[in-house]
Parts: C-alpha cells; structure tokens; sequence
C-alpha cells in the first residue's frame, strides 16, 4: 500500500461485533497480508488463466465474508455513514465489496507478477490536469483514497512515460516491503518508504522540488499524521502529508482514482486542489487544505462504494 494502517475505534452509534468477536482480529489487516501468501498468489496467477483466478477468489472471498462475522461486521460498520445508517443496503454492499477486492488483488499480482496488464488499463479522463502540472515545473503530488486498484496508477503512468515514486510505511512480517518494492521497480517504479525517520520525509520534499511526480494515500493514515475532517458528516482521520508536503515543496496536488469498471480499470485525474502556500504556514489552514481533498472524494467513494477498501474500524468515536 502507499500508505500505512492507524486502529480506531467503531463509528458513533455503531453496533458492537458480534459475541465471540476477537478485536484483535478486526483493528488489524488479515494475517493473510504476509509475504508468504503473496508469494503464492503471484506463482498461482503465473500458471492459471486470470478467469478462473478470478472465478476461484470470489468464491472463497464470498466463502470468507460469511464465515468471518467480526470482518464482515467491521466493513459493514465502515460503508454505514455513507449510505445514511441503511443497513440492508451496508451488508449488500460489503457482500460486494469482499468480491471486488479478490478481483482487485488477482489483478494486483498479475501485474506484481510482471505479467502484461495492458488489457486492464481501460479509459481515463484528465491528463490534461497531469500535463498542465508538470508544465509548470512543480513536483505533483497524486492524492487517492484506497479506492479501486490505487496500485495500477504506476502502470498508467509508465504508459506516459512517466516515473511514479510511491509512498509506503513498511509493510508487516520479513521481506514483504522489499518484495513488492522488486515488484514496483519491473514497471520502473520507486517506492519510498517511510517509517520514523524524519529524514524520509526530507527526502520526499526534495524530490517534489526538483519535479517528481510522488503518490499518496490519504485515507487510514498512521496515527501522527492524521487530522480530523468530516466525511458523510461523521468525524473522520485523514492524512494531513499531502497539505504539510504542499507547504513545504509547493507542490500541485492532484486528486486520482482508479476504479474498475467492465472489467479494466479507468484512471479519473481531477482538476488540482488549489491553496496559498503562504497560508499553510497555519496548522488550521493545512486540516481545512485535508478537509478540502477529502470533500473532492466524497462523491467519488459513494459512487464506488463496494470498491473502498477498508477491513479494519476507520471512524472514531
């Protein structure tokens, strides 16, 4: 992922997990995300056409939600807000939402793989935002929710011409972080990741000043750099990186999602979120700056509801 994972408690008013619920299963990902089933999802998609990849993970993806109860009730809780509270229409749409993610990552390792995803890549909308940024010689700094197939931003790009450095905390158990970093660099994409090091983020700004082209999760930020915004009117913690990295490097920020639709996924870059840099010298003004992008989404995550993708309690209390 391009950003790492921060525990929060249940949504005001949410319903507790079923009796029985371990929370230590739902405030963290699966114990499936290791690098050891990674491995064997890019061997498998290597030896078996993607159809019956696909045909074979959301079956056991189905198979999951019903058997999981405390995971399936954690997504269910997520998608609440917004959908104003319409429970049927929450667990539908969780049903859906396991059965898009197995399709979202058989493609992922398709192309981690190195296998071709040209015929994944479907339409796209807005270059002519990307194209203007990068005339006027700032460092852009794409921003996407965990939405649709995020990842498949550096094959777009790449497609362009373009290199993609990514942002990334490292990710959990031993090797995993350098495998998908062996995996991004065959698409000549650099990953940068960040853990407690303030000099990582250093080196993020020089990029952006020197004209990188750099992307960034805002949704489920680790906890020091998230802010409180509202999202379908509930308080919710978004990554304030984006408005401190604008701040520091001037950079143009430029809203991205990828979602799939009829099979490939179509790339949408919006207009840029403008600021006065000047002005984010003020916390304030860099949280409104986050309340600002999330707002962007807002419509974008409704309208793609069952491809926003979060296992683990994301409102506060």
């Amino acid at each position: 992922t391009f950003a790492g994972e921060v525990t929060v408690p249940p949504a005001p008013g949410a319903q507790t997990p079923p009796p029985g619920g371990n929370a230590s299963e739902i405030s963290a990902p699966s114990s499936l995300y290791r690098s050891g089933f990674w491995r064997a999802g890019l061997w498998i998609v290597r030896i078996l056409p993607r159809g019956l990849c696909i045909a074979l993970g959301t079956f056991l993806a189905t198979l999951y939600c019903a058997w999981s109860s405390e995971r399936r009730e954690t997504v269910i809780q997520n998608l609440l807000p917004a959908l104003n509270g319409d429970r049927p229409a929450a667990t539908r749409k969780a049903r859906s939402l396991f059965r898009e993610f197995a399709v979202k990552v058989i493609d992922l390792w398709q192309y981690e793989a190195g296998l071709p995803v040209d015929r994944l890549l479907g339409e796209a909308s807005g270059w002519e935002h990307f194209a203007a940024a990068q005339a006027s010689g700032r460092g852009v700094l794409l921003l996407t929710p965990h939405l649709g197939n995020w990842e498949f931003g550096g094959p777009w790009m790449a497609r362009k011409g373009i290199t993609l450095q990514v942002i990334t905390l490292a990710e959990p158990g031993k090797n995993f972080t350098e495998l998908r970093q062996a995996s991004r660099a065959r698409w000549n994409i650099e990953t940068l990741v960040i853990g407690n090091d303030p000099f990582a983020f250093l080196e993020i700004i020089k990029r952006l000043e020197s004209g990188a082209t750099v992307a960034l999760l805002l949704d489920r930020p680790p906890g020091p750099t998230a802010v409180e915004v509202k999202l379908f009117g509930q308080a919710f913690p978004a990554s304030i990186s984006a408005a401190e990295l604008a701040r520091a490097s001037g950079c143009v920020l430029l809203p991205v999602y990828i979602p799939r639709t009829n099979d490939s996924y179509a790339a949408h870059i919006l207009p840029p979120v403008e600021y006065h840099r000047a002005a984010l010298r003020d916390r304030a003004n860099r949280q409104k700056l986050t309340q600002e992008i999330m707002r962007t989404f807002e419509p974008i995550i409704r309208r793609h509801l069952d491809q926003w993708y979060h296992f683990i309690p994301i409102w506060p209390r």
